[in-house]
């Protein structure tokens, strides 16, 4: 399967490209969580999050550019600003809550607005400061949680809650994608680079089996989740795979990086722990591919 974009698609991702090549020339802070003000800043500035609206671009479009900007180390809120609030015209930064309105969202704490995908509806609530507060977690995202949910005057959207959570599907699968991508070629750097026994620790076979059967997997992602955007696939099948993905690539990845890739200084755990928060989202892989299962039957 392969995807030839269009030249306004690759005029965007080539921006893109230089956004992120500019912001990867910063230092990293020894901190689990980095946030970017300066990235949000370029990001809006730019009017990138209005991709998946804006015509000769879509949803593709926008899915490839969540998949490179979850590349950085830095954190910031990519999937539901540009995959859900842009349809309906809700301000950054947004937060989707999926399960219940009291559970921890990502991104919570700093959102404008929550986003809750019910069974019944899909409703949005205009957040202002305290209506949310920050919590602790292990996971390199912010994490937070609403104050008081019932007090908060939630609107019924024009969305069907099934679409939506498609797109949410489409939009973790993107960053699951993103994640693992930059994870591996960090890996790949550090096992080329660290000599043991007189040679790279990459030239052998072993590691080199094992990082390809990697790439292969990481490859497979991205093609699925550009497949899901362009509605050829069941965004659960893209979502399954993604999550599916994780467990596997990130025990090799730490598993060749040592105790460097869990040090503040190296950013891997940043790409790791936020695709382990991923994995778990929407009822992980088992629930994602029984709906797909369905779906297709049912077609």
């Amino acid at each position: 399967m392969n995807f030839d974009f269009t030249d306004d698609q690759r005029h965007l991702l080539d921006a893109i490209e230089q956004i992120i090549a500019r912001h990867l020339a910063r230092p990293l802070a020894p901190t689990r969580i980095e946030c970017s003000a300066e990235l949000d800043r370029d990001l809006m500035q730019g009017g990138y999050f209005e991709t998946v609206v804006t015509e000769g671009l879509g949803p593709v479009a926008a899915v490839a550019m969540v998949m490179a900007l979850a590349r950085l180390p830095f954190c910031t809120e990519l999937g539901a600003s540009a995959l859900l609030a842009p349809r309906w015209g809700l301000p950054r930064v947004c937060a989707v809550l999926e399960g219940g309105r009291d559970l921890p969202a990502r991104f919570l704490a700093q959102a404008a607005c929550a986003v809750a995908i019910e069974a019944d509806g899909v409703f949005a609530a205009h957040l202002a400061p305290g209506d949310a507060r920050e919590i602790e977690s292990p996971w390199a995202y912010p994490m937070g949680v609403l104050a008081a949910p019932e007090t908060l005057d939630w609107q019924r959207l024009d969305a069907e809650p099934a679409e939506c959570l498609d797109l949410w599907r489409v939009a973790i699968a993107a960053e699951i994608a993103g994640c693992l991508s930059a994870s591996l070629a960090s890996v790949v750097q550090h096992v080329s680079d660290r000599r043991q026994f007189g040679r790279p620790l990459g030239s052998f076979q072993g590691v080199q089996h094992r990082l390809a059967h990697n790439a292969v997997t990481v490859e497979g992602v991205r093609w699925m989740t550009l497949a899901a955007a362009s509605g050829n696939v069941p965004a659960a099948m893209a979502a399954g795979q993604a999550q599916q993905a994780v467990r596997q690539v990130a025990y090799d990845l730490h598993q060749f990086m040592g105790a460097m890739g869990l040090t503040l200084e190296h950013p891997l755990h940043r790409w790791t722990y936020r695709a382990k928060r991923l994995q778990s989202e929407l009822g992980a892989c088992e629930h994602q591919f029984q709906l797909a299962a369905q779906q297709i039957w049912c077609a």
